[in-house]
């Protein structure tokens, strides 16, 4: 390779690189040309020796006087032309080696285990238990206590906590109020170091909006929507890993309202648990709660991500699943006695939740 504009002669060499790293710089008192020919290369320049830019080459680069640099291949392999003047490059010691960081995951989210919604009465008591995967809990509404290891903490709306392998945790709510929640439970493995141990998060509107969006994938069995839940919860945990960098403000509602539809969602989603052996339509809750159709369907939609219909539906099948594991009636008699219009519709809803007919996951137990 010819140095464009230089006078006289020149030293050309051809570099093969395949290291991530150096320690030192190379710097020239005159003008140094450089041309990947073949792979990914990485120049790093610097000015003062100590700070420093990244450029990715991608043409003739012109390195100009006492400008130190060096590359490294992030390839596995690359080749560099090199040309410059017959004084030759100068080498300097740098007081910290340079290392490459590659772009790949420290934080691979395996398999989503479990993902459910519970409402809990009041004096609701978990005597608690450890496992061996993850298990994250978001409260939606309401206070739960928990101990984890033998140390108590209190979740308040929004917060979150994180318990890992191992981890002896209990649950449980105080005499005067209910609690909603999200459990997800997850196998991960994480490179990163265990910031999120033992420590209860106050979550701002990024982690609670890409919850929603976890929430509102994993309602829908569309194709791939799996793979976005995965990437969702994926996401939640890196801000919770960033938590301590980003400055967003928390969640904020007007105080008034928030305690009202507080009050409100938590006495609907407890008159829906209670009355689950009953038959009844989400006008019968408008009427009962005083509320209009759009309003509660604002309210669900807002809070829980699914219509008030859906989630009545939900609690419904979800109970049919307990009773069809308890072998004492028959699939019509659990029909009957959870209010579905028939076992024809029962059964459509139930397969169309479960990818099985009660029938067949009946058999499925057995088996």
């Amino acid at each position: 390779m010819k140095s464009a504009g230089q006078n006289g002669s020149t030293v050309q060499s051809t570099l093969h690189l395949n290291s991530k790293n150096f320690d030192s710089w190379y710097y020239s008192s005159t003008t140094v040309y450089l041309n990947c020919t073949s792979g990914i290369v990485l120049l790093v320049t610097s000015r003062d020796g100590i700070k420093y830019d990244e450029f990715v080459i991608h043409r003739v680069v012109r390195i100009k006087p006492g400008i130190f640099f060096n590359m490294i291949s992030i390839s596995n392999e690359s080749t560099v032309e090199t040309a410059y003047a017959p004084s030759g490059l100068n080498q300097k010691t740098m007081d910290e080696p340079y290392e490459y960081e590659p772009i790949i995951s420290k934080l691979d989210v395996h398999e989503i285990l479990t993902c459910y919604y519970q409402v809990r009465k009041s004096n609701y008591v978990f005597p608690g238990e450890s496992h061996d995967y993850y298990e994250l809990t978001y409260i939606d509404h309401g206070k739960l206590h928990t101990t984890i290891d033998g140390k108590e903490y209190v979740l308040n709306k929004y917060d979150l906590v994180i318990y890992y392998p191992g981890q002896f945790h209990t649950q449980s709510t105080d005499s005067e109020s209910t609690c909603s929640y999200l459990t997800i439970t997850f196998d991960m493995h994480s490179e990163l170091e265990q910031k999120l141990i033992n420590r209860i998060f106050h979550t701002r509107k990024d982690v609670y909006q890409v919850l929603s969006k976890f929430m509102k994938v994993m309602q829908n069995q569309q194709f791939l929507n799996y793979e976005l839940a995965i990437l969702y919860l994926k996401e939640v945990l890196i801000l919770l890993y960033q938590f301590d960098i980003k400055k967003e403000d928390a969640i904020s509602n007007n105080p008034m309202q928030e305690h009202y539809e507080n009050t409100l969602l938590n006495e609907i989603l407890v008159y829906i648990h209670n009355n689950m052996y009953s038959s009844f339509t989400v006008e019968d809750l408008c009427q009962k709660f005083s509320i209009s159709r759009s309003s509660l369907q604002s309210l669900f939609r807002t809070n829980i991500h699914i219509t008030p219909k859906q989630y009545i539906s939900n609690v419904k099948l979800s109970q049919a699943k307990i009773l069809i594991q308890e072998h004492k009636r028959t699939i019509s008699e659990i029909s009957d006695i959870l209010g579905f219009t028939s076992i024809h519709y029962f059964s459509r809803k139930f397969k169309m939740q479960y990818g099985l007919s009660p029938t067949d996951y009946a058999k499925s137990i057995n088996q």
